[in-house]
């Protein structure tokens, strides 16, 4: 008898939950609210600053007069730094949260764990909002802000690395355009032989070590053995060339576009949205060059939009909307046009319009944007990647160290890091 009660409470419980589980997801695909009847404020937390904030406010204002029942408000959080502490802390008091934000995925890990942010992939897929041909959206920005099959992000401010090069320099002394890691430690070699300034360098350290070993089928992760043949073959690289001076760090200049202005170095590899720097300080010294990056994988850099569930549902919908219209094929030549910044769409990036805009990155990114990645989003990356810069500059800059034991160095700060 007791065990027919055991039997019958099993199934009661069971029939709950499985109740329960379908109302739940009847609720959440009532909380999307398609049609929004009323005025809704939505407020966007962001750390754009000069001419990028000008072309965000230009956009957003432009949104507002074709939606005159949704108010945005923009607020600066002054840079990337304090936009991620802003952000940690109202986690803690989700009330008190955006709507949107301006954010990398890693910051937003724990918020992710804890449902703080909203899936929008059930939106971009909603019959109704159906997103605008979500796949024209660069497959390699697409990948970075999906997690676990969930949808928390829209790319925005996207940029990836590029090779700037002095093309008068080059052209004088018939110098190739490197296409690889090989032809790039052969040119700035030329360079020193032919001109006798140093060849080249990479602005990013931590950019330049994740994405050689990429190059090498090696992940920067967990599993990342930073005293493998991969990782030394990565700083040894980039070592010899600092010896035999035809490679050089940014060191105190933090951004080797000023010694490229200057003249004192005739390639390096940096952001394509560092145009307008690369521009200021070269002036009309000679003529600049762009491409691709010397090998097949190239990192993709930026942030994405978040949506938080504290939101109402008329606020996420309205938070969709704006989304959506930030990513439109001419909006995102718009912004692209006025901030450097990749546009995110395909069909945006191949457009005449975007090709004949003027900049050097335009008629290149096609090409430049072909295989890009980014790193695992996992607990502990963000901590990770600034160490490997920190050991590579630790070697770079001063090339008598013990390179062994800097390796073992890292190795073991990367497993307290990891765990």
């Amino acid at each position: 008898m007791k065990f027919k009660t055991l039997v019958s409470i099993a199934l009661s419980v069971i029939l709950l939950v499985g109740c329960s589980n379908k109302k739940q997801t009847e609720q959440t695909t009532e909380e999307i609210v398609t049609e929004l009847k009323n005025p809704v404020e939505i407020t966007f937390w962001h750390a754009m600053n000069g001419e990028q904030e000008t072309a965000l406010k230009k956009l957003v204002d432009k949104f507002t007069k074709e939606n005159s029942n949704i108010t945005v408000t923009l607020q600066n959080q002054s840079s990337y730094p304090d936009l991620q502490q802003k952000i940690t802390a109202t986690t803690a008091s989700p009330k008190d949260l955006p709507t949107i934000t301006q954010a990398y995925p890693d910051w937003l890990l724990n918020a992710m764990d804890e449902n703080l942010v909203v899936d929008l992939k059930p939106y971009i897929e909603n019959k109704t909002l159906k997103f605008d041909n979500y796949d024209d959206i660069l497959e390699g920005f697409r990948q970075a802000s999906t997690i676990d099959g969930k949808i928390y992000g829209m790319p925005f401010n996207k940029s990836t690395e590029v090779l700037w090069y002095n093309k008068t320099l080059l052209d004088k002394h018939n110098i190739a355009v490197p296409t690889t890691y090989e032809e790039f430690a052969k040119a700035s070699k030329e360079v020193k032989e032919k001109a006798n300034i140093v060849g080249g360098g990479f602005d990013s350290l931590s950019n330049y070590y994740t994405t050689y070993l990429k190059n090498e089928d090696v992940t920067f992760d967990s599993k990342l053995d930073p005293t493998s043949e991969a990782s030394k073959k990565a700083v040894n690289y980039y070592l010899d060339g600092v010896k035999d001076g035809y490679f050089r760090i940014a060191g105190t200049d933090k951004y080797l576009s000023g010694p490229f202005g200057n003249e004192t170095i005739a390639l390096y590899v940096g952001s394509n949205a560092g145009e307008a720097f690369v521009k200021q300080g070269v002036g009309d010294k000679f003529e600049i060059g762009a491409a691709p990056y010397p090998a097949k994988y190239v990192m993709q850099q930026g942030t994405d939009l978040f949506v938080f569930s504290s939101a109402t549902a008329e606020q996420k919908t309205a938070a969709y909307k704006l989304l959506q219209f930030l990513t439109t094929k001419e909006n995102q030549i718009e912004w692209a046009k006025a901030t450097g910044y990749i546009p995110v769409r395909k069909s945006a990036i191949e457009s005449d319009e975007y090709k004949n805009s003027g900049t050097l990155i335009a008629p290149i990114l096609a090409d430049a944007t072909k295989n890009l990645f980014t790193n695992p989003v996992v607990k502990g990356m963000d901590s990770a990647f600034r160490e490997s810069n920190t050991v590579l500059e630790s070697i770079l800059a001063n090339t008598n160290v013990d390179i062994k034991t800097k390796l073992e160095e890292f190795k073991s700060t990367l497993m307290g890091i990891w765990e």
